[in-house]
């Protein structure tokens, strides 16, 4: 049986369809944390290149 894993940090990231949000959001997905994005924009391509970084990502 596989060992429960540990809980991820999770990182809450406004304007994270482009610009300094994007970055931030991508920065903070790389180093292991979770996402919760926010845009005025459309955030699915966003979100997609979060969680191929291994980032759980939820978009409000």
């Amino acid at each position: 049986m596989d060992e429960p894993r540990a809980p991820r940090p999770l990182a809450v990231v406004t304007g994270a369809s482009s610009g300094i949000g994007y970055h931030l959001a991508r920065c903070a997905a790389q180093h292991g944390y979770d996402l919760i994005v926010a845009a005025d924009t459309p955030l699915a391509d966003a979100v997609h290149d979060f969680e191929s970084l291994g980032a759980d990502v939820q978009a409000v």
